[in-house]
């Protein structure tokens, strides 16, 4: 039963980033900011092994306490790559918009899950040299010329940091 509870809410997840996808694509960046912060919303209830396993139990009417899930290794990768996402998309929604303590909340949290994240580092480089915090914004951008040393943006990224 709890399963198939964290499956469903995970599927609502998928849906819910889906629609702020088309939401963005759309223009409409209010939306496709609710949108992926709810699906976060959901993704962290799942991830929150206690949590979860309180509320499941209280929805079930058991009133066991402590109960702990295994959920596969894949579904929690599943829940945690789509948390990621949601967590870059709201980085670039906060970039567009120039709030860039928010861009930098959520770049950094897409990155403590991939450090090496493309994506993940340009916005949080951005976002860094965007609020005067130089070194941050540099070492953020070695790391993209490390991944990618020819790339024109991110040798103009760090042009602009160093001037």
């Amino acid at each position: 039963y709890q399963r198939r509870v964290r499956e469903e809410l995970f599927e609502d997840a998928k849906s819910r980033k889906e629609q702020g996808n088309q939401c963005f694509k759309s223009g409409d960046t209010k939306k496709a900011k609710k949108h992926y912060l709810y699906a976060l919303m959901i993704t962290r209830s799942i991830s929150s092994r206690d949590t979860v396993g309180r509320s499941m139990a209280f929805f079930s009417g058991s009133i066991q306490s402590g109960l702990v899930y295994d959920e596969p290794q894949s579904f929690k990768e599943e829940v945690e790559c789509l948390e990621s996402n949601c967590q870059k998309n709201l980085s670039l929604i906060f970039v567009n918009e120039k709030n860039w303590d928010k861009s930098l909340e959520y770049s950094k949290l897409a990155l403590e899950r991939n450090e090496n994240d493309p994506k993940s580092l340009y916005r949080h480089s951005l976002s860094a040299l965007n609020l005067g915090l130089l070194d941050a914004a540099e070492s953020c951008c070695n790391k993209l010329l490390e991944l990618e040393a020819d790339n024109k943006l991110y040798l103009k990224l760090l042009r602009d940091i160093q001037n």
